[in-house]
Formats: structure tokens, sequence, C-alpha cells
């Protein structure tokens, strides 16, 4: 098996599925408890924190709320508001994930202003841009932007784009969803200007079901809790706390901040050699989003004529793992949002496969799937 498909999901290092199994059978108490038990299970949850901090530098301990992933995060910052959305701006842009864009949906529903950005060609916001909306907006900002976009790789020049909606309105509201940027990109969250970041730890070798919202002022009190009860994780995560996820998740971060330059070049060779590879093959094949800059591990390539869910059961049949990245609904392929606003049209958005690596692959992977791949273009056309 070949397995191209990290931006979906990543496989949990050994040290990671190591310390879950421990957690779980010596520090699975409630963190709540008052017992020493708990105050176990509360100081792995405290080292865990201490994890995150290293890998997203300058942020506090304090501003860490673990959750259950982005999606949930996502939702927190954008679903729930101190007065209500009614008077509240939302701005967002067209390639986002579902769970931003569905929230926005929500958000509009409940009385907020939404303003969608369009991106270049090449999938990039204009700083200028965020500025015009900004100016359009009434009541109170909330911006919400990717930090990099899970199916071409994709990276916003997130500190302009702050930078642009403070010019308008200093007091704005900055969040990003990180989920596919941690880990694969150098991240200060105090730099860029966010406010919020949200991410999942199964996308950097970390359980499935653990993440966190991340604060950069740990006393921001603009978001209110998405669920109410005991009043865990400072009061915006109540539920009592998945101990041994967060351990796992704890354990990623660290040992990815420990390694994070050589962990991009890894995957960026890998990357490279394996886009080389298939140009060399399929010469008629052309990457998007190549002309910016982009996740070290993510390769979004369109191959005219060819029907992506076609070439990727052919790819699977080979034992080969990617994906098309794009949504289905009610089990029927849909052309995928983010390239047809990057101004493709839905037949060059379907004839489009995403490939994304980790650290676990290798060029002699990339070599041979690229040969895979030119075989099963082949047999396609």
């Amino acid at each position: 098996m070949i397995y191209f498909d990290n931006n979906s999901t990543t496989r949990p290092l050994a040290s990671v599925t190591a310390a879950v199994s421990r957690a779980m059978k010596f520090k699975s108490w409630n963190p709540s408890s008052a017992h020493f038990l708990g105050a176990e299970a509360r100081g792995a949850i405290e080292a865990a924190k201490d994890g995150i901090c290293r890998l997203l530098p300058g942020v506090f301990p304090e501003g860490v709320i673990f959750n259950s992933g982005g999606t949930e995060g996502n939702n927190q910052v954008l679903c729930q508001h101190n007065a209500g959305a009614n008077g509240w701006t939302l701005i967002t842009s067209a390639v986002e994930h579902p769970s931003v864009l569905r929230p926005a949906e929500s958000f509009a529903r409940q009385g907020g202003q939404v303003l969608v950005l369009d991106v270049s060609p090449q999938g990039v916001i204009d700083p200028e841009d965020v500025v015009r909306a900004a100016r359009k907006s009434s009541g109170r900002i909330k911006l919400s932007i990717q930090w990099a976009n899970s199916e071409t790789g994709v990276i916003q020049p997130i500190g302009e784009i702050a930078q642009a909606v403070r010019s308008v309105q200093p007091e704005a509201m900055v969040h990003s969803d990180i989920a596919q940027a941690i880990g694969r990109d150098p991240i200060d969250l105090a730099a860029a200007g966010v406010d919020a970041a949200t991410f999942s730890g199964h996308k950097f070798h970390g359980p499935q079901g653990s993440g966190a919202l991340v604060l950069s002022d740990p006393d921001d009190h603009r978001l209110e809790p998405f669920l109410l009860g005991g009043g865990q994780e400072r009061g915006l995560r109540s539920g009592t706390q998945n101990v041994p996820g967060i351990v796992g998740l704890g354990v990623a971060a660290d040992v990815r901040a420990s390694c994070l330059d050589k962990a991009i070049r890894k995957m960026r060779s890998v990357r490279d050699c394996f886009e080389k590879a298939v140009m060399v093959h399929v010469p008629q094949a052309s990457i998007n989003g190549t002309l910016t800059d982009r996740l070290p591990n993510t390769s979004n390539i369109r191959f005219p004529g060819i029907d992506g869910m076609s070439l990727l059961a052919k790819l699977d049949e080979k034992s080969v793992a990617c994906s098309l990245g794009s949504a289905c609904s009610s089990g029927k392929p849909s052309p995928s949002h983010v390239l047809q606003a990057m101004g493709m049209s839905e037949q060059d958005a379907y004839s489009s496969v995403r490939f994304s690596f980790s650290v676990f692959n290798s060029k002699k992977e990339a070599l041979l799937a690229a040969q895979i791949l030119a075989e099963c273009v082949r047999e396609l056309r």
C-alpha cells in the first residue's frame, strides 16, 4: 500500500499510540476530581498543553482549550457570540473548509452579515479585498481565513490579511483554521495577528478525535462556550476531558516541534520528487496552485480529459490511496468548490486529484506511485 492521503488523516506515531495506551491504563482518571488521581490526570493535561506551546511558540498554556478537533473549534468560534450573530460581520473566503462555510451559513441565518472573499487563480486572497470587505461591514468584525488549504496546500498571507482588516477595525477578531498547516509550516500566531486558531491532532500523527482551540490572549472574552456543563477547559469546553487523546496530542505536538524543519524538508523532498516524476510520465498534467506558496506535503494535479473518480478507482485497485479533495453529498461526487473558486471549470475540477504526503513516505514510494499513476492514466485514455 502507498498512502498519499495524509491531508485526510495521518498514521499515529508509535510514541503517540504508546502514550495513549499508557494513559488509558494509568492516567485515565477524571481531571475534575479533587483526589490525587484527579491531580495526576490534570498534570497529564498540563504536560500536553506544554507540547502544544512548543509547536506554537508564543502561545500560553492557559490559551489552549482542548476539544474534539477542528470542526468543533471552528463551530465554536463562528457560531457562538456574546451578543448573538446580529451586530457582527463575518468575513471569510470561498475556499474555506466546510467546517467554516457551513457555520458561516448558520451565522447568516442568525442575522449576521457574511462577506465571502474571492481568490486569485492561484487560490490566494488579496489583502486589499479584505480592506474593501471590512469597509462594507456593519458592526463588529470577525474574520476567519484558513492558514493553508486542504486541497491545494496554498498558504494564505495571514499576517497581511490580519493587518488589512485591522486597518479598518482595530478591534476585529481574527480566526484561522490551521488544521492543515500545523506541523507542516512554521506558525507564529502572535506575529500573524491571529486571536484564535483551531486544529485537529490527526493531521500531524496525533489521535483522531483530539484537537484544540488556541487563544493568543487567554483572557479574550469574545467567545462563549459551545458546550455547557461542568465548566472544564476554563469554562470554554465543558465535559470530562479525553485524557488519553489529549496526552497523545501533546506527544505528537512535542515530537513535531523537536524536528519541524527536518520534517518539512522530508515532506517537500518527497512531494517534489513525485511531481517531477509525474510530469515526466504524464507531461500533459498540470499542478494546481504551484505558482504561489504551498504546504510542503500537498500536490493537487489536473489530468486533462481524465475523470478523477475513475482515476481514483484505478489507483485504489493498485493500492495507491489518494483523494479528489472534494466533498460528496448523498453519495454523488461534486466538483471541488476550492478549484472552482480558483476559476476552474467543473470538468477541470473533476479531473484533479490530490496527493498528500507525510514523514512516513519515501522518494521510492513517490517514484513507484508516479509510474502506477501514469499506467492508470494511459488505461483511461
